[in-house]
């Protein structure tokens, strides 16, 4: 396929979802939906640390919990784009499939799935991008305006620089997660509604979001040292000025777990692309 019909395909593919998605209500209600699940989620691990660094001031006087509550709202805000791709992306297949029955039209078409699957996942990027846009606003208004905590966020601070080409490459890495799990409920029709949840918690885990991946055990760091999502949010906080790092070598890992991840994505989605057309899994229906 040309590219320029590539483009074309994932552009009207990107129309479509973004009705889908956003149809349903006002942009005002639209907004708050896709904040409210990062926020409430910041907000419950935010007044922990902060009860409990209150309860524990005495036997560790050293903490410097402000600038924790800053390294976790950051990390927390851009965990908003995994969550969105990979909840978006893992239901893709089951409601075009079983709810609006057009997988096998959309696959038999000159623009086949893979733009299609590309447009959809970049509606999810852009909610993922409000999702994050509104909670960092949000966590500044509650935690600096009516807390009054002087949390050390300074959003004209921030070297875009070191910040774009994490997010670019990070948003590339996810999409290609969001594609094997596709692929997944492509020649399945049982795990929808739990893996993008299943493979976000684990990402929620052992990326960094919450706690640094020093403190996890040895052997789970080898399996956190090898996920894109650590090194996102390394520059990510790098960027902010929360974490004394080396930048370019954290964009050198994320670009190449960024490259094994989009190659086995795309041999996973054609693996499955090719076993649903022999078992004729395009069609199927999931009846509960």
């Amino acid at each position: 396929m040309a590219v320029a019909d590539f483009v074309k395909s994932a552009r009207e593919s990107f129309r479509v979802g973004w009705k889908i998605e956003s149809n349903w209500t006002d942009p005002v209600l639209f907004a708050t939906y896709q904040v409210i699940r990062p926020l409430a989620s910041l907000l419950i691990v935010a007044f922990i640390v902060i009860i409990g660094a209150s309860v524990g001031a005495a036997s560790n006087p050293t903490f410097d919990y402000n600038q924790y509550l800053a390294w976790l709202i950051v990390g927390n805000a851009f965990y908003a784009f995994v969550l969105q791709i990979m909840l978006g992306m893992a239901i893709l297949v089951h409601v075009d499939r079983t709810r609006y029955e057009v997988l096998k039209n959309i696959y038999i078409s000159p623009g086949t799935l893979h733009p299609y699957v590309v447009g959809r996942g970049l509606v999810s990027v852009v909610n993922g991008t409000v999702s994050v846009i509104l909670t960092l606003l949000f966590s500044v208004a509650i935690f600096n305006g009516l807390l009054h905590m002087n949390i050390p966020l300074n959003f004209l601070g921030v070297n875009l620089l070191m910040l774009i080409p994490a997010v670019i490459l990070g948003v590339i890495s996810l999409l290609a997660i969001g594609y094997m799990l596709c692929a997944v409920n492509i020649v399945s029709n049982r795990m929808e509604f739990i893996l993008g949840d299943s493979v976000s918690g684990i990402f929620f885990l052992l990326g960094g979001v919450i706690f640094p991946i020093a403190l996890l055990p040895s052997y789970i760091q080898s399996i956190a040292n090898v996920l894109p999502i650590t090194y996102l949010l390394n520059t990510v906080r790098e960027s902010f000025g929360l974490l004394r790092g080396n930048y370019m070598s954290d964009l050198a890992y994320l670009a190449l777990t960024t490259l094994v991840t989009l190659i086995i994505g795309i041999a996973v989605f054609r693996l499955a692309e090719q076993r649903a057309k022999k078992l004729g899994l395009f069609d199927r229906k999931s009846e509960y």
